[in-house]
């Protein structure tokens, strides 16, 4: 794909594993065209597609050259796709962001402006893209407990700096539920985590898909199995 060259290299890469995500990564891509800071990149790793999620990605760039990269791997893996995604980043800051999830148009200059020195990982509210009393109720949990220090985990966007990312070693690619847990307890030895103050907006189709009871029961399972170190045998049901 051909890319303009950069006159210095972007102070954030976003990275976006994609896996057949062509009725999504498209609004999420817009999100990005969108923020009012345009020092960034933005790097898209399809991985085992087989529903044309790459074609979607390709109109984008059309839209933004230079900007935009897009690789693809052959086996859908989540955290195989944002390693790689990582080893092409340009940028001293990570941004991890679920393909189905949008950002508000100052997110990236809030979350330039507000992580700091002390920081090593970071997340962001979150708001659900349906409307119904039980997924604002679930996510305002999320908040709530991001927020007070009740748990440190990811709103589906996730921020880090590229050196803390190599020193752990990145995400552990036989974990793919509960991922971004294990790669933020490894980062917390180089710094706080924080809740930044910007609000992610994702998708409910796993909870509309299972219902809200199935999902909370599959998640209180998945942290059994991380307290008693077995996640790896842990894997998503496909929701698209």
């Amino acid at each position: 794909m051909a890319q303009l060259k950069r006159t210095k290299e972007p102070e954030i890469s976003i990275i976006i594993p994609a896996h057949n995500e062509a009725a999504y990564i498209e609004k999420t891509l817009q999100s990005l065209n969108q923020q009012t800071l345009k020092d960034f990149e933005t790097i898209v790793v399809a991985n085992g597609c087989t529903d044309g999620t790459e074609d979607v990605v390709k109109k984008i760039y059309m839209k933004t050259p230079g900007q935009l990269r897009l690789f693809s791997l052959p086996e859908a893996n989540v955290s195989r796709a944002r390693n790689y995604g990582a080893k092409k980043a340009n940028g001293q800051l990570l941004l991890f962001l679920d393909a189905d999830t949008l950002l508000e148009k100052d997110a990236l200059e809030k979350m330039q402006r507000h992580f700091r020195g002390q920081h090593a990982i970071a997340t962001t509210f979150v708001r659900p893209d349906k409307s119904l009393v039980k997924y604002r109720l679930a996510m305002a949990l999320k908040n709530a407990y991001h927020q007070l220090g009740l748990y440190h985990g990811c709103s589906g966007a996730l921020l880090c700096r590229k050196k803390d990312f190599e020193r752990v070693g990145g995400y552990d690619e036989i974990i793919v539920v509960k991922e971004h847990r294990r790669l933020i307890l490894q980062l917390k030895k180089y710094g706080k985590f924080t809740c930044l103050p910007t609000t992610v907006t994702t998708s409910m189709r796993r909870f509309e898909k299972w219902g809200l009871w199935k999902a909370i029961r599959f998640w209180i399972a998945q942290g059994v199995k991380e307290y008693v170190g077995d996640l790896q045998k842990s894997r998503y049901e496909t929701i698209r």
